[in-house]
C-alpha cells in the first residue's frame, strides 16, 4: 500500500508543479499523448530491515520527459529537479535521497535523451513483533536446518 501512497504522491506533485503537461505511468494501458508529457516508471521498491520492529521503504522513479519540438530538456531541467526534492506522502514530508538527471550511455544519443530518477526512503514501523525468522537455509536433500 505504501507503494500505491507514493507514486499518488509523485503524480500529485507533478500535476501541481507541471500543470499543462499530461503525466502517464508505463504501468498503465493508456495512448501515448502529443508532446510534452511525462511518462512515470516505478524503478525499485524495497524494504530493507533497520531494527526488529523498524524498515526504510526505498522507492526508486523514472521520470521520462518528452518535449515539445524545440522545447529542449535543458528548459525544465532546473525546476523539474526542484520540484522532485520533496513530496508529502500520506500528510508526512518525504526528502529524496537522490534526484538527478540520467543520460543515455549509448553512443550518438541526442542530447534530450534520458530521463529524471528520483529516490525516496521513508521509515516505516511494524506493529507486530516476528516471534519466527523471516528466512531459513535448505540442506542438501530437502530439509530445513
Amino acid at each position: 500500500m505504501l507503494t500505491q501512497h507514493i507514486t499518488d504522491a509523485l503524480a500529485s506533485r507533478l500535476n501541481s508543479s507541471f500543470p499543462g503537461i499530461p503525466l502517464i505511468s508505463r504501468e498503465d494501458a493508456v495512448p501515448i499523448p502529443e508532446p510534452p508529457y511525462f511518462q512515470t516508471e516505478l524503478a525499485l521498491a524495497e524494504f530493507e530491515p533497520i531494527s526488529q520492529r523498524r524498515y526504510a521503504a526505498r522507492f526508486r522513479f523514472r521520470i521520462f520527459y518528452k518535449p515539445a519540438a524545440g522545447q529542449p530538456v535543458a528548459g525544465i531541467m532546473d525546476e523539474m529537479l526542484e520540484s522532485l526534492t520533496e513530496l508529502e506522502v500520506e500528510g508526512r514530508p518525504c526528502r529524496a535521497a537522490a534526484v538527478a538527471w540520467e543520460r543515455p550511455e549509448r553512443e550518438g544519443a541526442a542530447a534530450e535523451e534520458g530521463y529524471f530518477r528520483a529516490e525516496y526512503v521513508i521509515q516505516v514501523s511494524s506493529d507486530s513483533a516476528e516471534s519466527v525468522p523471516k528466512m531459513q537455509t535448505l540442506q542438501q536433500g530437502g530439509g530445513l536446518k
